[in-house]
């Protein structure tokens, strides 16, 4: 178990922003799966993005540039709205070029569901193009602050991860908010991945966009409060909201309602292991 443990530390060190190896890998082939998991991340930024339909209004991009993060796409009446920036500008104009590709209709606002990279990283480019960048004032708060800190973090983890100065949302609200006539539904519930972010609720589709918070591995942590987390899973629950499709901000981009519950099992694991460690 001991090996174990310290096989897993060594992942997490290595492999920051959500590129994880299977964890069911840790008993005989952890060192080897980290080992592969850096290589992967060494050519990450060579990855490529999709937009693919999913129902509705709701589209699901799927992001392969450095560690592969998923957002999402809405087509609505009027105009598009996209949540979550893309990693850099360049990711967001590849972006950008596909939305043409299936609408003319303009990209009217971006949404930043947290303040980190792969969330916010594109922002000067939707700006530059009219789109009009929102987010709760809790992430742009947390963005003046820390924006510097956690590009320093992954430039770490991917070398080529380009050192892009802050671009801060135009719109800040202070608290949930709603787009597109109440098509798309934004909320907090407490901190859980980062302190400020949100989960996004497309309820004609029946879809909750799970941002990092949920996803099928425990992912990066180091910016997590870990006391709190498993009670805004726990809210999320008791929210009794509608849906049948979790799009997960990382990995394999669609589940159903049962990530919750698998995300929250992972947190239960990691909190018996450190203590383990601490015993």
């Amino acid at each position: 178990m001991a090996s174990s443990l310290h096989a897993r530390k060594i992942r997490t060190f290595l492999l920051s922003f959500e590129l994880i190896v299977d964890i069911k890998m840790r008993t005989v082939f952890g060192f080897a799966g980290a080992l592969l998991g850096l290589a992967a991340a060494a050519c990450a930024a060579q990855g490529g993005l999709a937009l693919k339909h999913l129902k509705g209004g709701v589209y699901v991009v799927e992001d392969g540039y450095y560690a592969k993060e998923n957002s999402v796409v809405y087509v609505g009446a009027e105009h598009v709205t996209v949540v979550g920036a893309t990693w850099t500008p360049d990711t967001a104009r590849e972006l950008a070029r596909q939305i043409r590709a299936v609408t003319d209709k303009p990209i009217a606002e971006v949404v930043n569901p947290n303040y980190h990279p792969d969330r916010a990283g594109g922002n000067a480019y939707w700006k530059s193009i009219g789109a009009r960048i929102v987010s709760t004032r809790q992430t742009a708060d947390e963005m003046r602050r820390g924006w510097d800190e956690v590009v320093a973090f992954t430039r770490r983890g991917f070398p080529d991860y380009p050192a892009l100065p802050v671009s801060l949302p135009d719109r800040e609200h202070p608290g949930d908010f709603e787009l597109q006539d109440g098509r798309i539904k934004a909320f907090h519930l407490g901190a859980a991945h980062t302190r400020d972010g949100i989960f996004v609720h497309f309820p004609q589709e029946r879809v909750l966009y799970g941002n990092c918070i949920l996803k099928q591995e425990l992912g990066n942590l180091s910016y997590a409060d870990l006391n709190e987390y498993p009670k805004t899973l726990e809210r999320l629950k008791l929210s009794e909201l509608d849906f049948d499709t979790v799009i997960a901000g990382h990995l394999d981009a669609l589940h159903g309602p049962e990530l919750i519950d698998h995300y929250q099992r992972l947190l239960k694991r990691q909190a018996s292991d450190a203590a383990a460690e601490r015993s």
